[in-house]
C-alpha cells in the first residue's frame, strides 16, 4: 500500500477519520493551552496508552526518533544560550550553565513538538487514506481538495519506494554505497536524475487514470470505502470535550496558583532525553560496525 497506514485490529483504527481529525486538532490546541512543561509532559504521557491501544508501539518509536533528536537539540541549545534565562539550575563541563527560564521555554517547545508529532503519527498510521478522503467529502469538502490531500499522504511512500529501487539498481551496477558519510552523499547524486524522471512519469500516468475515470465530471462521487460515526466515536468525542473543558478551567482559574514545573523536573527531563538519544546513537553505531564486519567477512 502506498501510504504510512498500518492495518491493525484495534479500537483506534476503528474510529471514524473525522473523529481522529478532531482528536489531532484537540491535541494541537491542548499543547498551546497547557503552556506549562509539567502539564505538557502529562499530556504526552497520556497519549502513550492510545499508542498501545493502536498496537503501534514499535512503529511509533521508530517514527518519533527524528522529533526526539530535534527536541533534544532545542532543550540543550535554548537551555544554555537563550537570553531570557536568569536563574541558574545546573552547570556542565566548560562552564555552560542551564538557566530555569531558558529551560522552561525549551521544554515547552520540545514537549509541544513531541505531543503534536505523536498525535500526527497516530492519525497517519491508523487512518486509511481513502477513508480520510471519504470523510472529508462527507464534511462537504470539495472532492478535488480531498484527492489532493490523499495524494499528499501517498506520494512520500511512493517516492521512498522508487528511491530504494533506483538505489538497488545502482548498486547492481557497482555503485559503492558503503564508504564514509561524504562518499555516500556523493554516491547519492546519480540517483536523483532517474528518481525525478520516474516521479514525473508517475504523475503523468496518474493524470491519464484520472481522465479515464472522469475525475473532472461534476456530480456526486462514490467511494469503495464508506465511513460512519458510531457509538465509540461519540464516546471518544465526549471524552475529548470533557478534557478540553478541564484544560480551559485550568488555563483560566488555576494556572496562576499551579507551580508544577520545578528545577528537578526540568533537569530530569533533559537528562532523560540525553539518555534516550545516547541509546539511539549507540544503536546506530552498533549497526554501522556490524555492517562493516559483515562486509569484511563476506
Amino acid at each position: 500500500m502506498n501510504s504510512l497506514y498500518m492495518q491493525k485490529d484495534s479500537l483506534i483504527h476503528s474510529l471514524d477519520p473525522r473523529t481522529k481529525m478532531i482528536f489531532v486538532a484537540f491535541v494541537v490546541a491542548s499543547s498551546f493551552i497547557l503552556n506549562d512543561p509539567a502539564l505538557q509532559l502529562v499530556l504526552l504521557v497520556a497519549l502513550f496508552p492510545l499508542v498501545v491501544a493502536a498496537k503501534l508501539i514499535k512503529p511509533y518509536l521508530v517514527s518519533i526518533q527524528f522529533l526526539l533528536l530535534f527536541a533534544v537539540l532545542i532543550m540543550t541549545v535554548h537551555g544554555i544560550y537563550n537570553p531570557i534565562g536568569v536563574t541558574p539550575v545546573f552547570e556542565i563541563f566548560g562552564g555552560l550553565t542551564f538557566k530555569y527560564e531558558s529551560m522552561v521555554y525549551a521544554s515547552v517547545m520540545s514537549f509541544r513538538i513531541l505531543v503534536i508529532g505523536t498525535a500526527a503519527v497516530l492519525f497517519v498510521m491508523t487512518t486509511h487514506p481513502s477513508d480520510m478522503a471519504s470523510a472529508l467529502v462527507k464534511w462537504k469538502v470539495p472532492h478535488s481538495f480531498a484527492f489532493i490531500l490523499l495524494s499528499t499522504f501517498q506520494i512520500i511512500p511512493i517516492i521512498a519506494r522508487e528511491a530504494k529501487i533506483v538505489m538497488e539498481a545502482q548498486q547492481a551496477r557497482c555503485l559503492d554505497v558503503k564508504g564514509n558519510l561524504i562518499q555516500r552523499v556523493k554516491n547519492l547524486v546519480p540517483m536523483f536524475a532517474p528518481l525525478f524522471i520516474i516521479t514525473f512519469m508517475k504523475v503523468h500516468q496518474l493524470s491519464y487514470v484520472l481522465e479515464c475515470r472522469a475525475f473532472s465530471r461534476k456530480g456526486n462521487k462514490t467511494s469503495l470505502r464508506e465511513t460512519k460515526i458510531g457509538s465509540l466515536d461519540y464516546t471518544f468525542l465526549l471524552g475529548m470535550l470533557a478534557a478540553f473543558a478541564f484544560e480551559i478551567y485550568l488555563k483560566l482559574f488555576m494556572m496562576g496558583s499551579l507551580h508544577l514545573t520545578t528545577d528537578a523536573l526540568l533537569t530530569y527531563s533533559l537528562i532523560g532525553t540525553w539518555i534516550v538519544c545516547g541509546f539511539m546513537l549507540v544503536k546506530f553505531l552498533y549497526k554501522q560496525v556490524q555492517g562493516k564486519i559483515g562486509g569484511v567477512s563476506s
